[in-house]
């Protein structure tokens, strides 16, 4: 006959225990920034001078020279169109790298103590030489 008995065998098993997502949202936040831009404009100078009368009579007759020849407009109204223009501050968002972020996963050893009640057989003799009947022996070498 042979007798039996249990053993603890001790292993581990990975087993899942949490999932993780991680993901970037876009957070926005009203953060005022000033900035100073250098613009320029255009500006009408209107500069005046008297006319020398040799001059003023030239232009006082009418002929191909004359004010308003050419133009369209009647003599005496000669016109100028100037068109001025200026800068302006033109603002744009530009997105710039920022920032690194790494996500590790890290492993953490440690003991755990696991108790565990074992079986053992036993054989019950009766009526044998040298032990009373209704006694078990064992393997007491252990």
């Amino acid at each position: 006959m042979v007798l039996s008995e249990e053993r603890a065998v001790a292993r581990r098993v990975r087993v899942p225990v949490e999932r993780v997502r991680v993901a970037k949202r876009i957070r926005t936040e009203t953060v005022r920034v000033e900035v100073d831009v250098e613009v320029r404009r255009e500006e009408l100078v209107v500069t005046s001078a008297p006319v020398p009368p040799e001059e003023g009579e030239r232009l006082a007759a009418p002929g191909e020279n004359g004010p308003g020849a050419g133009d369209g407009a009647p003599a005496g109204e000669e016109q100028v169109v100037l068109v001025l223009s200026e800068e302006v501050p033109v603002v744009g968002v530009e997105t710039r790298p920022a920032e690194r972020v790494t996500v590790t996963v890290r492993r953490v050893e440690g003991v755990e103590r696991v108790v565990v009640d074992l079986d053992r057989e036993v054989v019950d003799v009766e009526g044998a030489r040298g032990a009373p009947a209704g006694t078990s022996t064992t393997n007491q070498g252990r």
